[in-house]
C-alpha cells in the first residue's frame, strides 16, 4: 500500500509541468509593463511587445544550447572518447 501511495504522488508530480526560465520571464515582463503603464495603452503595448521580444530570444538561445549539446555529444560517441 505505501508503495501505491508513492507512486501515485510521483506520477502527480510529474504530470505537473513547471514554465521554464523564459516563460517565467515573460510573464514578469508582461506583468511589470501592465503596473508600469495601467492606463496608457500604446505604451503598454509597446513594453509587451519588448517582452515577446525577449522571450523569443531567451528560448532561441537555449534551443541553440541544446542543439550544441545534441552535436558535442554526437561527436563524443563517433570518436569513442568518454
Amino acid at each position: 500500500m505505501p508503495f501505491l501511495i508513492l507512486l501515485v504522488i510521483f506520477s502527480v508530480a510529474h504530470s505537473i509541468e513547471l514554465p521554464d526560465r523564459c516563460e517565467l520571464k515573460y510573464r514578469k515582463c508582461m506583468f511589470d509593463c501592465v503596473q508600469e503603464f495601467p492606463l496608457d495603452k500604446k505604451r503598454r503595448s509597446g513594453c509587451e511587445t519588448r517582452c515577446k521580444v525577449n522571450k523569443g530570444w531567451c528560448k532561441a538561445g537555449k534551443v541553440v544550447k541544446d542543439i550544441a549539446e545534441d552535436i558535442n555529444r554526437f561527436l563524443e560517441g563517433f570518436s569513442g572518447d568518454k
